[in-house]
């Protein structure tokens, strides 16, 4: 059977969304290299033709998901005839595919060994969720529930105090531990803003398992 020859640009984003399967299917450490070439049916050499390792390639993959996600969020500022906090509520991934992605990223990207990247890639997410924040904030004094003079400035703020927060907690909690956290989240946010107690009630709600806030 005669060699299928591709475009060197689609053969590279095979490898991509191969071995983003695998890893979410297998897991980071229990996917080889190997592995990658066999789903693809290529040879090995060709992996290195591409990537110098399989950690590079995770980089890759984070790096894709970092321009979805600001591709995502700069849909949901465009949508007309939103309020500040229906626009808030568009900062929400609504596409599971990306939340399931980011999760596995940021898990594998918490170890030891690959701090260096993580926080490369924290404030490349950083300075695609502030502006957005930063739109909504303003939006959000002109309609008179939130109340500030410093809109990038709370939103650097508001941005970094909840991610540092999120780092800080288990991937998996009881409902209780979520129900804190969530409070915790929900009061930080309206005296950031300098908003009426409650205005995000019903924002920062995580599944039972899960200790992630919506929002950042």
């Amino acid at each position: 059977m005669p060699r299928t020859i591709k475009n060197p640009a689609v053969r590279r984003n095979e490898f991509i969304t191969v071995a983003e399967e695998l890893f979410i299917e297998k897991g980071f450490e229990n996917t080889s290299v190997d592995n990658i070439v066999e789903q693809m049916n290529v040879a090995k050499g060709l992996f290195y033709h591409y990537f110098k390792s399989k950690e590079d390639l995770l980089n890759v993959i984070a790096e894709r998901l970092l321009d979805e996600i600001g591709s995502s969020i700069a849909s949901a500022m465009e949508k007309k005839g939103l309020t500040a906090m229906e626009r808030f509520r568009e900062l929400t991934p609504s596409n599971v595919d990306i939340s399931d992605r980011s999760k596995m990223i940021v898990a594998l990207f918490h170890k030891e060994r690959n701090q260096a990247f993580h926080h490369l890639m924290e404030e490349k997410a950083s300075r695609i969720m502030v502006p957005a924040v930063e739109h909504i904030i303003k939006q959000g004094v002109e309609e008179g529930i939130f109340h500030t003079d410093y809109p990038r400035e709370t939103a650097i703020a508001l941005v970094t105090t909840l991610g540092s927060l999120k780092k800080s907690i288990p991937s998996v909690s009881t409902p209780e531990e979520s129900a804190r956290i969530n409070t915790i989240m929900q009061e930080l946010s309206e005296r950031m803003l300098n908003a009426k107690p409650g205005t995000f009630d019903g924002f920062l709600r995580s599944p039972p398992n899960c200790a992630r806030g919506k929002i950042f």
